[in-house]
């Protein structure tokens, strides 16, 4: 998937993890080889010593270039011990978030009875605050677009990574007459369908993986377009999880600012949890801006289990240090040939 509809991220330390962590013990047998080497080389010199005739020292033992030595011992020790690294299996952790987790749209309802303010200092404005909250602690790699509805359903921003930009819009939301929340659904579940055919162009298609999730606010029910009902159709059969909020209480009521009159706007939260239940998604109430919050946590708690938790993938590396290991003792066999050449 591409960066931006699928996060990889290593998990892994710097060093790698081992699957036979054990079989590192033997570069124990590294280190006694290196032991000897040096070992060797201290025996070599007390034995020069005991030749007591100078020209007999050099004809036995002339002057050779020690350091060449010491690098063609240096290489295969190292090359032993990238080996037993290899031995020991080394692996690389990764965890990958599959498409379906890949994109959330959040409806947020910007009806005249958003203005209701049983929930302080009103609804819109509790709700912009926790919608808000819940843009920014989604995970980095998974897209949120933002679809207002009133009368008329607008996509504020598509799916993006961009938070900032998914805010400003948020503080723009502003008041307007009547409820579309059919087709707010109907418009957000092709906008998430579009975007998933877009990837699919890109890589194999998989019908099985949800184009994304839906998350929906709102105080009221349906007073104009599609029903809500027709709308969690479309949802459930493009497989689009919805998870709805119901924000307010039962006493809720707005003033009308002309003759004074008003109107009471209680909560309806019925039919979001038949929306919830049909899409496979889950249904929430929050009569306060702190249970809102709590709701919008829940929200993002559920998505992963809805949607699938994130996929920890296992690179096994063990090739790469076989092949390290082979370069290293090639090296060294052809500058023994070349540097030590004629040398006992």
């Amino acid at each position: 998937m591409s960066s931006t509809l699928l996060g990889t991220r290593v998990t892994g330390a710097i060093l790698p993890d081992f699957l036979d962590p054990e079989r590192l013990w033997l570069l124990l047998i590294v280190v006694a080889l290196g032991a000897g080497y040096v070992a060797s080389l201290v025996w070599r010199k007390a034995a020069q010593v005991r030749f007591t005739q100078v020209d007999l020292l050099d004809r036995v033992a002339p002057k050779r270039p020690h350091w060449r030595r010491h690098v063609v011992a240096a290489l295969q020790l190292l090359g032993l011990a990238v080996a037993v690294i290899a031995i020991a299996r080394p692996v690389e952790h990764t965890s990958e978030r599959t498409r379906s987790e890949g994109r959330i749209l959040v409806l947020f309802d910007v009806s005249l009875s958003m203005e209701a303010t049983d929930v302080a200092p009103n609804r819109l404005e509790a709700a912009k605050v926790a919608a808000r909250d819940f843009i920014d602690e989604v995970d980095d790699d998974v897209e949120v677009g933002l679809v207002s509805f009133a009368g008329v359903v607008r996509v504020q921003v598509e799916p993006t990574l961009d938070r900032d930009r998914v805010n400003d819009r948020v503080d723009g939301l502003e008041l307007d007459e009547s409820t579309a929340i059919g087709d707010a659904i109907i418009v957000s579940t092709n906008l998430l369908t579009d975007a998933a055919d877009d990837q699919d162009d890109e890589s194999a298609p998989d019908d099985d993986l949800a184009p994304g999730a839906i998350v929906l606010l709102t105080d009221g029910e349906t007073t104009i377009g599609q029903p809500t009902i027709v709308g969690a159709e479309v949802a459930a059969d493009a497989g689009v999880p919805v998870f709805t909020i119901a924000f307010g209480t039962a006493d809720g009521f707005i003033t009308d600012p002309i003759n004074g009159e008003i109107y009471p706007v209680p909560v309806v939260p019925d039919e979001l949890e038949t929306v919830a239940e049909m899409t496979g998604g889950q249904a929430y109430e929050a009569q306060s801006g702190d249970a809102l919050a709590d709701a919008y946590d829940e929200v993002r708690d559920s998505l992963g289990d809805t949607l699938g938790e994130e996929i920890e993938i296992t690179k096994e590396l063990t090739w790469r240090w076989a092949l390290a290991a082979f370069l290293l003792l090639t090296a060294a066999w052809s500058l023994s040939l070349w540097w030590l050449r004629g040398m006992v």
